[in-house]
């Protein structure tokens, strides 16, 4: 194997691992604090990045290396592009089957949008950049920048999502709180039945000497049920042989953010401390635990398995959420955009 490089070639390779060993000590000390955070999301993006950065240092250094790594570059690169031709068609068929299966709203057409927006968007930066004038070019960059920034935030909440999905299925719990949803005519739809599920088998994980931490349904009656979501979610548990000393039934609250304060609420008062998990649907958790973050609940929460072409339109719609949510990082966002699509400008006029 021949080995080629002085100093100066070595000098990438060593701010590559510097940047692994700060990103990594920054990662650890982050999930340590508190593996909700977002920024989590973040760090792992950046971390692979250098990580990256380190393979192709060091590969630079050795012939066999350097072609192995290309071989495998030219590999991942090709498949990377025909993931992203094929992105768009296959969000715009789950679009589709999603509008047929369930009612049609904004929500549910989510990953249509997307799916459509990924195919026009191209032809409309085309056709700005061929007018080559100030004003189109600047709408192309600023529809570019925001593409870009859309992207790098949905990766950084991919990323946690994945990593946090890992730690909180071990997390310790003293009880664990369902949230409700909608259920059909009176009794718990198959969705509810997933989360109930899992429940059940989290509770059996965290069996302890005392039995099992106990279970709290949540939910509470809409205009369009005949009674709450606790009670159904209470029927189904005991049907599945919980019994009536591992639940506390909560039939109060209308929204998540009532599901966690009210559920805490009752647990505290029944005398059982945190920490505590969620369990909602696998799109939902990331979301359901940066609330509880929110409101300072020392709980995790974890997905039941949700049907996969509900999934693309829901995980959309809580990055969307998310976003929302994050308004500091939204913010910091659109003043990146407006920020480069005004040096464009002032670049364009001034030629």
């Amino acid at each position: 194997m021949e080995l080629y490089g002085t100093a100066a070639d070595s000098a990438p390779a060593l701010a590559a691992c510097t940047g692994v060993l700060v990103l990594g000590g920054l990662l650890l000390w982050s999930l340590k604090r508190d593996p909700r955070a977002l920024r989590n999301g973040f760090l792992v993006v950046v971390l692979v990045h250098h990580l990256l950065g380190l393979v192709f240092s060091l590969a630079s250094t050795s012939t066999a290396l350097e072609t192995v790594t290309g071989i495998v570059t030219l590999v991942a690169g090709a498949v990377v592009v025909l993931g992203l031709l094929a992105l768009p068609l296959l969000l715009i068929a789950d679009g589709i089957l999603m509008m047929r299966r369930e009612r049609r709203s904004l929500a549910n057409a989510l990953a249509l949008l997307a799916g459509l927006a990924m195919l026009i968007l191209p032809i409309i930066l085309v056709t700005l950049l061929r007018h080559e004038n100030p004003v189109t070019g600047s709408l192309a960059v600023a529809l570019a920048a925001a593409q870009a920034c859309a992207s790098f935030c949905f990766l950084a909440f991919a990323a946690h999502t994945v990593l946090y999905a890992q730690i909180a299925r071990r997390a310790r719990a003293n009880a664990v709180s369902v949230l409700g949803s909608g259920l059909v005519r009176g009794e718990v739809s198959p969705l509810l039945a997933a989360r109930l599920e899992q429940a059940v088998n989290a509770a059996a994980q965290r069996q302890g000497p005392d039995g099992w931490p106990v279970l709290v349904p949540s939910g509470g009656q809409g205009r369009d049920e005949p009674r709450p979501e606790g009670e159904a979610m209470r029927d189904w548990l005991r049907r599945h042989g919980v019994a009536a000393d591992d639940i506390l039934v909560e039939d109060r609250a209308r929204t998540t953010r009532e599901n966690l304060l009210c559920s805490v609420e009752l647990l505290k008062q029944h005398g059982h401390p945190e920490p505590y998990l969620i369990v909602t649907n696998n799109y939902h958790a990331p979301r359901a635990a940066m609330l509880a973050r929110r409101l300072g609940i020392d709980a995790q929460a974890i997905g039941a398995p949700t049907a996969r072409y509900y999934w693309p339109s829901a995980y959309l719609r809580e990055f969307t959420a998310v976003m929302v949510d994050h308004r500091i990082l939204a913010g910091l966002a659109g003043a990146a955009v407006v920020v480069m699509t005004i040096g464009t400008w002032l670049s364009l006029i001034s030629r």
